[in-house]
């Protein structure tokens, strides 16, 4: 059970983003984050940056792309479905385009609206 919590500079843009991505609304939100759950107890908490204190350790990049040396990987059942449909709202944030892995996998690659970059895999 993984929890994974991403820092973003605007809320409401990253929920309907990941939205897209997951294909099912938040478990729990407010004006200040919002949790996306998954069957195995997992979770994905998309936190505003503005509650960043001045000196948090992540306070120093708020203003630059998200995630550097990070790939986050979001398994979905229908690989081919969430691609279309990103391809129609977010054409622009496809980094990379289906693509069947040597390794058995079939995947795509988006930048997040932050930067953040999310490989979307069977």
């Amino acid at each position: 059970m993984l929890h994974t919590e991403l820092f973003v500079h605007k809320l409401a843009a990253s929920i309907i983003f990941y939205r897209c991505l997951i294909g099912k609304g938040c478990a729990d939100y407010d004006e200040k984050r919002a949790v996306f759950k998954d069957e195995g107890g997992g979770a994905l908490l998309l936190t505003d940056e503005a509650v960043l204190s001045k000196n948090h350790y992540f306070n120093a990049m708020a203003e630059s792309r998200k995630g550097k040396g990070v790939e986050l990987i979001l398994p979905v059942n229908d690989v081919e479905m969430v691609f279309n449909k990103i391809h129609r709202i977010y054409p622009d944030c496809i980094e990379s385009e289906i693509t069947a892995q040597p390794w058995g996998k079939i995947d795509f690659r988006v930048v997040d609206p932050d930067g953040y970059y999310v490989r979307v895999t069977t």
